[in-house]
């Protein structure tokens, strides 16, 4: 199984998928914490930014790129089986068929662990 197919299955589980906020957890056997850290396990940042694309790619419709960050903050840790909630809005880019993604990370009471800007393109795109 890739680490595609798990985030996938993550967001299945939620049941909330192309919407503007899912709320799931990562399970302790998710391949991503794996190495990050042994003993003391936290979901690492790219994944972060891995689960923001997807469900862009969702609510779009069509595979995307990471075209640019404009800010990414990471404020608290994502450990194993704890409950997050996803947000994203989407935007028009400044560049014809690009989106800007402002999405955070929430805890279960309400506090931002991680928040970032992102750019995306179609997949396919040379931008």
């Amino acid at each position: 199984m890739s680490i595609w197919d798990e985030i996938d299955s993550i967001y299945n589980q939620a049941g909330e998928n192309g919407q503007d906020a899912c709320t799931f957890s990562v399970p302790g056997t998710f391949s991503g914490y794996r190495g990050h850290f042994p003993g003391n396990p936290i979901l690492p940042g790219i994944v972060q930014l891995s689960f923001i694309r997807r469900l862009a790619e969702r609510r779009l419709g069509r595979p995307l790129r990471l075209a640019g960050v404009r800010r990414i903050k990471y404020l608290r840790m994502i450990t194993p089986d704890m409950p997050v909630t996803l947000t994203l809005a989407l935007g028009a880019g400044e560049a014809e068929d690009t989106w800007v993604a402002d999405a955070s990370f929430a805890n279960d009471e309400g506090k931002r662990v991680s928040a970032a800007k992102l750019v995306f393109a179609p997949k396919e795109s040379a931008i």
